[in-house]
Protein backbone atom coordinates (compact mmCIF):
# COMPACT_ATOMS: atom_id res chain seq x y z
CA UNK A 1 0.00 0.00 0.00
CA UNK A 2 0.93 3.40 -0.91
CA UNK A 3 2.50 5.26 2.29
CA UNK A 4 2.33 2.46 4.32
CA UNK A 5 5.56 2.22 6.57
CA UNK A 6 6.72 -1.28 6.41
CA UNK A 7 7.08 -2.73 9.64
CA UNK A 8 10.42 -4.97 10.55
CA UNK A 9 9.78 -8.01 13.00
CA UNK A 10 12.52 -7.60 15.74
CA UNK A 11 12.42 -10.39 18.14
CA UNK A 12 14.67 -9.32 21.50
CA UNK A 13 14.85 -12.39 23.60
CA UNK A 14 15.47 -11.29 27.21
CA UNK A 15 16.49 -14.76 28.21
CA UNK A 16 20.19 -13.83 26.69
CA UNK A 17 20.28 -10.19 29.65
CA UNK A 18 21.84 -11.50 32.60
CA UNK A 19 20.26 -8.46 34.53
CA UNK A 20 17.08 -10.30 35.99
CA UNK A 21 15.57 -11.30 32.39
CA UNK A 22 12.43 -13.54 32.87
CA UNK A 23 12.65 -16.84 31.45
CA UNK A 24 11.26 -17.42 28.50
CA UNK A 25 9.60 -14.18 27.48
CA UNK A 26 10.15 -12.21 24.09
CA UNK A 27 9.17 -8.54 22.95
CA UNK A 28 8.48 -8.26 19.72
CA UNK A 29 6.66 -5.86 17.45
CA UNK A 30 2.50 -5.97 17.78
CA UNK A 31 0.60 -6.87 14.89
CA UNK A 32 -3.10 -6.53 14.00
CA UNK A 33 -3.96 -9.51 15.52
CA UNK A 34 -2.53 -7.85 19.13
CA UNK A 35 -5.16 -4.96 19.55
CA UNK A 36 -7.10 -7.07 21.91
CA UNK A 37 -4.29 -7.69 23.92
CA UNK A 38 -3.13 -4.14 23.94
CA UNK A 39 -6.02 -2.68 24.65
CA UNK A 40 -6.41 -5.12 27.78
CA UNK A 41 -2.89 -4.00 28.89
CA UNK A 42 -4.42 -0.30 28.62
CA UNK A 43 -7.36 -0.85 30.69
CA UNK A 44 -4.59 -2.76 33.79
CA UNK A 45 -2.57 0.39 33.35
CA UNK A 46 -5.80 2.25 33.75
CA UNK A 47 -7.38 0.53 36.59
CA UNK A 48 -3.17 0.53 38.03
CA UNK A 49 -2.89 3.95 38.24
CA UNK A 50 -6.69 5.40 38.82
CA UNK A 51 -9.05 2.55 39.74
CA UNK A 52 -11.44 3.32 36.85
CA UNK A 53 -12.33 0.55 34.27
CA UNK A 54 -12.25 2.65 31.08
CA UNK A 55 -9.04 3.40 29.58
CA UNK A 56 -10.79 5.65 26.69
CA UNK A 57 -9.05 3.66 23.67
CA UNK A 58 -10.71 0.85 21.85
CA UNK A 59 -9.91 -1.89 20.19
CA UNK A 60 -11.34 -0.52 16.94
CA UNK A 61 -9.33 2.66 18.11
CA UNK A 62 -5.88 1.03 18.09
CA UNK A 63 -6.83 -1.42 14.83
CA UNK A 64 -7.53 1.88 12.99
CA UNK A 65 -4.82 4.40 14.49
CA UNK A 66 -1.67 1.74 15.03
CA UNK A 67 -2.21 -0.71 12.12
CA UNK A 68 -4.34 0.91 9.68
CA UNK A 69 -3.45 3.02 6.60
CA UNK A 70 -1.16 4.99 7.97
CA UNK A 71 -0.09 3.94 11.54
CA UNK A 72 0.61 6.87 14.16
CA UNK A 73 2.17 4.22 16.37
CA UNK A 74 4.53 1.22 17.41
CA UNK A 75 3.69 -1.02 19.97
CA UNK A 76 5.94 -3.78 21.10
CA UNK A 77 4.64 -6.57 23.44
CA UNK A 78 5.93 -8.58 25.41
CA UNK A 79 4.67 -12.15 25.82
CA UNK A 80 5.34 -14.93 28.20
CA UNK A 81 4.03 -18.25 27.05
CA UNK A 82 2.07 -17.00 24.09
CA UNK A 83 0.45 -14.25 26.64
CA UNK A 84 0.73 -11.03 26.84
CA UNK A 85 2.50 -9.62 29.84
CA UNK A 86 3.51 -6.39 29.30
CA UNK A 87 4.18 -3.22 26.44
CA UNK A 88 5.35 -0.42 25.29
CA UNK A 89 3.35 2.52 22.89
CA UNK A 90 5.43 4.92 21.20
CA UNK A 91 5.67 7.06 18.16
CA UNK A 92 8.25 8.99 16.40
CA UNK A 93 8.66 13.49 16.96
CA UNK A 94 11.15 15.84 15.71
CA UNK A 95 12.91 18.26 18.20
CA UNK A 96 13.30 21.19 16.64
CA UNK A 97 16.19 22.02 19.13
CA UNK A 98 18.34 18.86 18.64
CA UNK A 99 17.23 18.99 14.86
CA UNK A 100 16.78 15.43 15.09
CA UNK A 101 14.18 12.25 15.41
CA UNK A 102 13.06 11.28 18.67
CA UNK A 103 11.31 8.53 20.11
CA UNK A 104 8.43 9.54 22.49
CA UNK A 105 6.78 6.99 24.73
CA UNK A 106 3.25 7.35 25.34
CA UNK A 107 2.72 4.66 27.58
CA UNK A 108 4.49 1.81 28.89
CA UNK A 109 3.00 -1.12 31.31
CA UNK A 110 3.79 -4.37 32.65
CA UNK A 111 1.46 -6.52 34.69
CA UNK A 112 1.78 -7.12 38.32
CA UNK A 113 3.02 -10.46 38.33
CA UNK A 114 5.73 -9.94 36.13
CA UNK A 115 6.91 -6.34 37.57
CA UNK A 116 10.77 -6.13 39.31
CA UNK A 117 12.01 -8.67 36.72
CA UNK A 118 13.58 -6.26 34.32
CA UNK A 119 10.68 -6.47 31.40
CA UNK A 120 10.31 -2.64 32.09
CA UNK A 121 13.71 -2.29 31.23
CA UNK A 122 13.55 -4.91 28.22
CA UNK A 123 10.40 -2.95 27.05
CA UNK A 124 11.96 0.80 27.40
CA UNK A 125 15.53 -0.21 25.57
CA UNK A 126 13.82 -2.18 22.97
CA UNK A 127 11.78 1.16 21.87
CA UNK A 128 14.65 3.05 22.12
CA UNK A 129 16.66 -0.14 20.01
CA UNK A 130 13.90 0.22 17.22
CA UNK A 131 13.86 4.27 17.47
CA UNK A 132 17.70 3.96 16.62
CA UNK A 133 16.70 2.03 13.80
CA UNK A 134 14.55 4.85 12.48
CA UNK A 135 17.58 7.45 12.93
CA UNK A 136 16.34 8.40 16.30
CA UNK A 137 19.05 9.74 18.96
CA UNK A 138 16.71 10.43 21.99
CA UNK A 139 13.34 9.09 23.84
CA UNK A 140 11.20 11.16 26.06
CA UNK A 141 8.06 10.38 28.07
CA UNK A 142 5.48 11.79 30.37
CA UNK A 143 5.12 11.01 33.87
CA UNK A 144 2.57 11.80 37.09
CA UNK A 145 4.73 13.72 39.27
CA UNK A 146 3.36 11.69 42.31
CA UNK A 147 4.30 8.57 40.86
CA UNK A 148 7.49 8.26 42.49
CA UNK A 149 7.85 4.20 41.81
CA UNK A 150 8.19 5.59 37.48
CA UNK A 151 9.99 8.57 38.23
CA UNK A 152 12.83 6.45 40.27
CA UNK A 153 12.72 3.74 37.78
CA UNK A 154 12.99 6.26 34.73
CA UNK A 155 16.33 7.96 36.87
CA UNK A 156 17.80 4.00 37.34
CA UNK A 157 17.41 3.99 33.32
CA UNK A 158 19.04 7.07 32.66
CA UNK A 159 16.67 9.26 31.93
CA UNK A 160 16.92 12.80 33.33
CA UNK A 161 13.76 14.10 35.12
CA UNK A 162 13.13 17.55 33.57
CA UNK A 163 12.03 19.84 36.51
CA UNK A 164 12.22 22.68 33.64
CA UNK A 165 8.99 22.14 31.20
CA UNK A 166 5.31 21.76 31.58
CA UNK A 167 3.01 19.98 30.06
CA UNK A 168 0.31 21.67 28.24
CA UNK A 169 -2.54 20.16 26.88
CA UNK A 170 -6.02 21.05 24.95
CA UNK A 171 -9.23 19.18 24.44
CA UNK A 172 -12.46 18.26 23.94
CA UNK A 173 -15.08 21.91 23.53
CA UNK A 174 -11.42 23.53 23.79
CA UNK A 175 -10.06 22.18 21.55
CA UNK A 176 -11.84 22.31 19.04
CA UNK A 177 -12.64 26.01 19.81
CA UNK A 178 -9.17 26.72 19.23
CA UNK A 179 -8.95 24.83 15.78
CA UNK A 180 -11.41 27.81 14.97
CA UNK A 181 -9.34 30.51 15.68
CA UNK A 182 -8.12 31.92 12.27
CA UNK A 183 -10.22 29.64 10.38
Amino acid sequence: MAGRRQRTREVVNLTADPLRSPDGIEIRPAEAADADAVQALLADLVRTLTGKEDCGSSVADILRYGFGETPHFEVLIAEAGGTAVGMVLFFYNYSTWRGRLGVYVQDIHVVEPFRSRGLGRGLLAAAARRGRTMGCTHLRLSVDPENEAALAFYERMGLEVRRDEAICQVSGVSFHLLAEVWA
